[in-house]
């Protein structure tokens, strides 16, 4: 396990650890694999990018770890890669993400953009408006989601009327807010990532003078973490998209929700963290089926997984590309949570959907 426990980055990622080390409990109360005890070796990259690559080496040479599940942002994986190459190993990405790679040792245990952002964007353009502001935070992930957005909302007749990124870990959006203000939007997609950031873009944005009765926010990574830490009059009537909310009514759901407060602590339930513990399953029934640990029979195994117990709400499992399948929903936040509003037929990912091409958008 590979994830940031101390720095900005912590309170998240160590949300997603709870999430994969659930998966290690069931599975070890379950008769462990074929008989013997699941470990789980954890290394803390304290929130920094280039430390991901040193964890890679130190769970595989000082650990013996052969798959790792692990990374948060779209830069940490990145940085991840050279590392689970030279090392042999797998990675179990848990996050949905921007999509735009394929890559032998990688397995993508979130969503692929074409399947939440695609149906999220019709949504909005029908319900909240054409004219969308985005802003994100400045590396790959929100830079691809505001080009997909601007390239795709064309079809619907949406137009991207500004675009702002802000550094990781901003904390003054004056003049975000300042030209939002001059652009007029009627919607502003969010694509900042960090609690402190979204917290305070949020509160900025209602001091602003904006609200979600005549200007929503209509998010990608807003999660049930970062609303449950601020104050709901910041974040109610505001929007989000994701192939889980914790307010899902299934019978594994609720399941989930309660062993994960008795076995963790953890109260709150995102898709990253349940695609942390939908991937530790995987490689369980993948390692059983390959009666191996060994990455390269294990790669080969969990082609063929089928876990039926995803709190998503559909069975999770790879296709040949390595991406998996997802539902996806949209939310309102209520009172520190989210509700579910509305729910779109699983599609089968496309690593490629947003393009690639970038786009000329203003700031």
């Amino acid at each position: 396990m590979l994830f940031s426990l101390t720095g900005p980055q912590a309170q998240m990622e160590q949300s997603i650890l709870d999430g994969a080390l659930l998966a290690v409990d069931e599975i070890n109360n379950d008769g462990g694999i074929r008989g013997q005890e699941l470990l789980a070796a954890i290394y803390d990259d304290h929130s920094e990018v280039l430390s991901s690559a040193r964890g890679i080496n130190h769970l595989c040479q000082n650990e013996d770890v052969s798959v790792i599940v692990g990374g948060y942002t779209s830069a940490s994986r990145i940085a991840m890669l050279p590392a689970v190459h030279a090392n042999r190993a797998l990675l179990m990405y848990p996050t949905y993400f921007e999509g735009e790679e394929t890559d032998s040792r990688v397995f993508y245990c979130g969503a692929a953009p074409n399947q939440y952002l695609a149906d999220y964007l019709r949504w909005v353009a029908d319900n909240l408006g054409r004219k969308v502001y985005t802003i994100g935070s400045d590396y790959v992930y929100p830079r691809v989601l505001a080009e997909a957005i601007a390239r795709h909302g064309v079809h619907l007749d949406m137009e991207t009327v500004g675009t702002w990124y802000a550094p990781l870990g901003e904390t003054n959006f004056q003049s975000a807010l300042d030209d939002i203000g001059r652009k007029q939007p009627s919607v502003v997609m969010c694509n900042l990532v960090g609690l402190d950031s979204t917290t305070e873009f949020y509160a900025q944005f209602n001091r602003a003078g904006f609200d979600a009765s005549t200007l929503p926010i209509a998010a990608t990574v807003t999660t049930e973490v970062d609303v449950a830490h601020m104050p709901a009059a910041l974040t109610d009537g505001h929007y989000m998209v994701g192939s889980y909310f914790s307010g899902i009514d299934s019978e594994v759901n609720i399941s989930y929700r309660q062993s994960l407060l008795e076995v963790r602590d953890q109260r709150w339930a995102h898709p990253a963290q349940v695609g942390a513990y939908n991937a530790v399953h995987a490689v369980r029934i993948a390692a059983e089926h390959a009666d191996s640990t060994e990455s390269a029979h294990l790669s080969a195994a969990l082609l063929g997984v089928r876990f039926d117990r995803n709190p998503e709400g559909l069975p999770f499992h790879f296709l040949n590309d390595h991406y998996s399948a997802h539902p996806s929903y949209v939310a309102r936040a209520r009172n520190g949570r989210y509700d579910v509003i509305d729910e779109f037929s699983p599609r089968l990912p496309e690593p490629w959907w947003s393009g690639s091409r970038p786009l000329a958008t203003p700031r």
